[in-house]
């Protein structure tokens, strides 16, 4: 027995319950960019802001519209420079730090060129893929 009135119990259980990740994206003000598909919508920052070649990088990633509406479990955040047939040198982790929301740590890209980075969102059973270019200069 927990001592607390019913009405007590239920309003802690909304407030602790997980926002939806269909929950409004962060905008430009608050630091962060936008990539949506049809299927699917993330809004992502890098810190620092400016990428640099050979330079760590994180990046936070908020799932904001997924295909089914549920929270995502994971996501893997890769990148691949398709005029070099290679990707980056290191494998970067992703950490989560709320509900569909993640940190990734550990990126960099060690040459400049054209970079394809991918960040797929993972729901059960479920990968949906967003893939965002980046010109990076030397």
């Amino acid at each position: 027995m927990t001592g607390l009135p019913p009405a007590a119990l239920a309003l802690s259980a909304v407030l602790l319950a997980p926002l939806p990740s269909s929950a409004a994206c962060p905008d430009a003000a608050q630091g962060f960019a936008r990539l949506s598909t049809p299927e699917a919508e993330i809004a992502y920052r890098w810190q620092p802001d400016g990428l640099k070649v050979g330079q760590f990088f994180t990046m936070d990633v908020i799932a904001c519209r997924t295909p089914d509406g549920g929270a995502v479990q994971t996501i893997i955040v890769d990148a691949q420079m398709p005029a070099h047939g290679h990707g980056m040198n290191y494998r970067p982790t992703a950490v989560a730090s709320g509900p569909s929301q993640f940190r990734v740590s550990g990126l960099m890209l060690h040459m400049p060129g054209r970079w394809r980075m991918t960040v797929d969102l993972v729901q059960s059973d479920r990968r949906t893929q967003l893939t965002h270019d980046i010109d990076l200069k030397p």
